[in-house]
């Protein structure tokens, strides 16, 4: 897995990690794991290829909310890709109807 993900929320870092293996808010990471994180109330975490903080149980997982996948012209050629229009035909072309 090595999906590109931008942190929206840098907010209420935990004292017991340091700053310098702390996600900001704006910069690019990978994510390389997701997990289930049932010690904290079943919320999903990842891991990040960028910072590695297997050491520091149980703060090895950032929160899947503090980040967004940025929509780039990639990312939207793929999305595009998987709509079949057809299907909107007649969403797009009103029948007329008798009153």
């Amino acid at each position: 897995m090595n999906i590109e993900v931008i942190c929206i929320n840098d907010q209420h870092r935990p004292n017991e990690v340091p700053t310098t293996r702390w996600i900001k808010k704006g910069n690019t990471y990978h994510v390389i794991e997701i997990s289930k994180l049932n010690a904290q109330g079943g919320i999903y975490g990842c891991k990040l290829a960028e910072i590695n903080n297997d050491d520091l149980v149980p703060y090895q997982y950032f929160r899947i909310d503090r980040f967004a996948v940025p929509i780039t012209d990639k990312v939207k050629d793929e999305l595009l890709e998987q709509i079949d229009i057809s299907d909107l035909d007649e969403v797009l072309r009103p029948q007329e109807v008798e009153v």
